[in-house]
Formats: C-alpha cells, structure tokens, sequence
C-alpha cells in the first residue's frame, strides 16, 4: 500500500510533508495533520494527546478512502522542541458491501491488512533514526531481538551487530540516498547471545535534514537446516552409488576369478590329456584317454559338497575373511578391516576355494558361505 509521511512538531503541525504522486497529501508546512485527517484536537490540543504512539489508527481521508495512521515519537536529538513521524498508508476500497450484510467496513479491513504486511510479517522489520536507535519494531522483530520485559523501540541497532559487521553495516547505510536500498548478509545477534544468520535489506528515507533507515532482515537457519538436509541426502545417495560400484566389482573379480581357475585347470589337466590323444596310435588307447578326459571334465562341473567340516580345513585368517564374506563386507573393505592388501586377500580368496572344493566349479565362495555359514 502507497505510504505517506509527516514530520510534524509536538502539537501536530506538518513540518514537511513526503506525498510522493499523492498531490492531495502534499499538504503545506504549518498544516494542522488533525485538521487533515478530520481529528477532533480542541485548542491545539497535542496529537499525541488525542492518539497513541506505536498504534495503528484507521481513518478516513480527505477524498474519503480508509487510510491507517501510524505515529511515532522522535528523539530530541532529532526535534529537540519535540516532534513526530506520522505515517499514513492509502488503501483501495476492497469491494462494495451489501447494505444488509453485517461485513466489516473497507477502513476495517485494510487495518488488518496493514497489519499483515507490518506486524505480521515474516521477516523481521526495524525504523530507526540517524544515529540507529529504534524508533519502531514489528512483532518480529521483537520475538527474535527484543527482551520479554523490555520493548526494542528506544534501544540502539547496534545492539544486535556483532563487532565486525557494526562497522560494514552502518556505513552502507550512511552511504545510501534518499529512496535507495542495500542488500547485504550478517549474523545478528539476540538478546540471550545466540547467533542467527539474516539475509538484510536497508532503505534510507530522508525528509529535509531528517534520515532515517528502514532495516528488514530475514532468518536464514531454516534455509540452512534444508541445505545441511539436502547435503546429507547427496552425500548418501553417493555412499549408495559408492557401495553398489563395489558390488558390481567384486562380482567382476569373482567371475574373473572363476575363469581363471577354469583356464588353469583346463592348462594343467586337459590339454595334457588332448596332446596324450593326439600321440596315441592305438583307438583303444585313445578311447581310454577320452573316457578319462570326460569324467576329468565332469568332475569340473560338480558342486562342493555341504559338509561343516569343510571349514575345519582353513586357517583363522581365512576364516575370518569368510565370516566377513558371510557379512557382506566387499573385497577391499575386508581388506582394510584385517590390515591387509587387496592382493594378499584374493590370494587368501583362491586358497579357500581350493579347500572348499570350489576351485574351477561353478559356484562363487560368496554364495557358498551364504549357504553354508562357517560359524
């Protein structure tokens, strides 16, 4: 909503008037502001006599649109004879009322709305003058930097500066004209010393010599606390990647393993047995080499059998890489685990297989030990 201002002296007297496009606020020094807005001041009666500072008033304006009065004390630093900053929002008539319906008035309704946009706010919205002490705080504001027991208007912004931000902070607001705004990032401070990460905005409103700073600053630890969670979940989802590339390898390592040891026994006991054929004159000799050659061959293919003493055939090193296999541990983890090198384990690896009857057979030691636990 469209905001005017007033500087005013103690009796409510418009020193200077800030109506912006709003030629019919432009009201002339030495105007009554109570005779403005229709206020019943008797006998130059003071203003603050008649409304209360830090309260929002809903009025009627001169073209008889509902406007929402705001007024607030200045310092005597500032008006040393007294004086006040009246702030008066514009509103549009929200709607046309049936005469028989018992709906609130226009001017009722942009109360509450005022209030939405100022007390209700959901970043934290200081006024203060030129030297930085608060002349006004909404409900935000003070819920995170006031005191239960003492109110933040009076008191100074520097209070909720940390020692090396008052310095940046104050001077790009001294530096900001008249209108412009600065954004920044800081770590306000509240009243029990905890520390809270706010993203600022800072406008600077001047009126003739008078400056004052609007300061709006937004809590950051939610965004944070979603940041730190959806970093968490990355670095979770990569640690799921990460174990699923492994199992993918020690199924490679196994497979390669098992052609390895097929190759080799196929080397050591049937390319002799072939060479011994290819030799032989004699079919009957040759007939009885291939009948040996086959059961060699058959002999490949047969599962290890199921026997708790087949265990009893290895050391406790190697029994404890097969509890670990059992586990689900992967190759290099167990490796790490019994303080050993990749290498040692898959040497490890072929000497089980050998004992277990696996060697050259078709089923892999980790499917083994989940059949056949060793403990």
């Amino acid at each position: 909503m469209p905001t005017v201002f007033f500087f005013c002296d103690a009796k409510g007297r418009i020193v200077e008037a800030h109506a912006g496009e709003f030629e019919e606020w432009d009201l002339s020094p030495g105007t009554s502001l109570c005779d403005a807005l229709g206020i019943d001041c008797p006998d130059g009666e003071l203003l603050l006599a008649r409304l209360s500072a830090e309260t929002t008033h809903t009025l009627t304006g001169p073209s008889g649109q509902p406007v929402s009065l705001r007024i607030i004390p200045l310092p005597r630093t500032l008006a040393p004879e007294g004086g006040i900053l009246a702030t008066v929002r514009i509103s549009s008539q929200l709607g046309i009322l049936a005469a028989d319906s018992p709906e609130p008035s226009a001017a009722t309704l942009d109360y509450a709305v005022f209030n939405a946009v100022f007390n209700d706010a959901r970043d934290a919205i200081l006024l203060t003058d030129g030297q930085f002490r608060i002349l006004a705080a909404n409900r935000k504001a003070h819920s995170l930097y006031g005191r239960e027991d003492e109110p933040l208007a009076g008191t100074s912004f520097r209070s909720i500066l940390r020692a090396v931000d008052e310095a940046r902070i104050l001077a790009s607001a001294r530096a900001l004209k008249n209108g412009a705004s600065w954004r920044g990032a800081l770590t306000a401070l509240r009243p029990d010393g905890q520390e809270t990460p706010v993203k600022l905005g800072v406008r600077c409103l001047s009126v003739g010599e008078v400056r004052l700073f609007q300061f709006m600053m937004r809590d950051l630890r939610g965004r944070i606390a979603l940041e730190r969670d959806l970093a968490q979940s990355r670095l979770a989802v990569a640690d799921m990647n990460t174990a699923l590339k492994q199992v993918l390898r020690n199924v490679e390592e196994e497979r390669q393993e098992l052609k390895d040891e097929l190759v080799q026994q196929v080397r050591e006991e049937v390319l002799p047995t072939v060479e011994r054929i290819a030799l032989e004159d004699s079919p009957l000799v040759r007939q009885a080499y291939r009948s040996a050659l086959e059961e060699k061959i058959a002999d490949m293919g047969v599962t290890a059998p199921e026997s708790a003493n087949l265990f009893a055939r290895l050391t406790p090193r190697e029994m404890d890489i097969c509890r670990l296999i059992q586990q689900s541990w992967q190759g290099r983890a167990i490796a790490e685990e019994l303080g050993i090198s990749f290498e040692t384990l898959q040497t490890h690896r072929k000497n089980i297989r050998r004992k277990l009857g696996l060697k050259g057979g078709p089923i892999s030691l980790s499917a083994f030990v989940q059949q056949h636990p060793p403990f």
